[in-house]
């Protein structure tokens, strides 16, 4: 399998260290860097052209919903997944309409985070079992 790049936008710094010493360990992908605001994301991923991008809900500057709409549209062969502790129905929705590929809750932790990202590459969409539960509920609205 080809080596993936993925790159983080997230507020929390020592999340970002986290995750980019656990993607190191995994075969087949390449962590090359994150920010920290939603605008300096775009730009970077937009210079970057990431074959992933991992992707907080609530930033600085500009937010996860308008930075994946952007990213959606400049980057379409790019997979994105939104990471969130905000698990609200409206955001799940909001990504969803946008074309988020996967939604993973940060209470399910990095291994969680690993199953969606193995999932993208499989040219699949993946939700954390608390976003499953949500999204059952929209099929039946």
């Amino acid at each position: 399998m080809q080596v993936k790049s993925i790159f983080m936008i997230e507020d929390e710094a020592l999340l970002c260290d986290l995750f980019s010493e656990y993607v190191e360990a995994l075969p087949d992908l390449k962590f090359i860097g994150y920010e920290k605001d939603g605008a300096t994301g775009i730009r970077q991923a937009l210079e970057l052209k990431p074959d992933i991008i991992v992707l907080d809900i609530r930033l600085p500057e500009v937010n996860g919903i308008e930075v994946l709409t952007m990213l959606r549209r400049k980057l379409p062969e790019t997979r994105i997944i939104i990471f969130t502790g905000t698990l609200k129905e409206e955001t799940l929705r909001l990504a969803n309409r946008h074309g988020a590929h996967a939604f993973v809750e940060k209470s399910q932790g990095l291994e969680e985070l690993k199953r969606a990202i193995e999932a993208v590459q499989r040219g699949e969409r993946y939700y954390s079992p608390g976003v499953a539960q949500i999204m059952r509920h929209f099929e039946t609205e």
